[in-house]
């Protein structure tokens, strides 16, 4: 039976907080729970009460994080559909206590050793079984039409499980089926259509957001 998920990368943050800009001393925990988006980012997530395809699903998911959150409770809001939290769909955990830790070409490096990890954090291959652990559970659901909020890294590694995906340190390039997804930088918010026939990806689509 054919499935679609959503897959929607919350919209842009970027608040200017003052106690936030000594990487070397906030901890990373902290930063990313405060991490919330900036007044565009409200603005551009309401937008997505605009896309036709997301006013007919059956359910809606977020990470637990306040901005994967903020995003959805828009279209939460409009199709009178309630939000439920899941921790196996949030960001990756680095493994470190601030941010100043993390290498300065960090996602090339990730993104190309998906065995990378940084001291007690997650893998991204430890992150995609996650990912792929709450997908597979949807898809033995009831449910036909799912739409998740989450996080860029944590998406762009799942669609690079079943999609041809390469990262330069710039600019990622997706390809499903010899068809170009996306070549350049991730969009926020941004939304990735899959297709599934028995579990099996059978199409992969990035909608437009007006």
């Amino acid at each position: 039976m054919e499935k679609i998920i959503y897959l929607i990368r919350h919209s842009k943050t970027g608040v200017n907080i003052a106690n936030y800009t000594d990487y070397k001393t906030v901890p990373w925990e902290e930063y990313n729970t405060n991490m919330i988006l900036s007044v565009k980012g409200e603005e551009d997530a309401k937008k997505l009460c605009n896309v036709k395809e997301l006013r007919n699903i059956d359910e809606l998911y977020a990470s637990s994080s306040p901005r994967a959150i903020a995003t959805a409770k828009y279209l939460s809001e409009e199709i009178s559909l309630p939000i439920k939290l899941d921790k196996r769909i949030d960001e990756r955990h680095f493994g470190i206590k601030y941010i100043s830790e993390l290498p300065a070409n960090f996602n090339y490096q990730m993104f190309n050793n998906k065995d990378l990890r940084l001291k007690d954090g997650e893998t991204l291959n430890e992150l995609d079984r996650r990912m792929s652990d709450f997908i597979n559970e949807k898809l033995d659901g009831a449910s036909n039409r799912i739409a998740i909020v989450l996080h860029g890294i944590i998406l762009l590694s799942y669609l690079g499980c079943f999609a041809d995906e390469t990262y330069d340190g710039e600019k990622f390039k997706i390809i499903f089926n010899g068809k170009e997804i996306l070549t350049g930088t991730p969009t926020a918010p941004d939304i990735y259509k899959i297709t599934y026939d028995n579990k099996k990806v059978v199409n992969l689509e990035r909608l437009i957001i007006q």
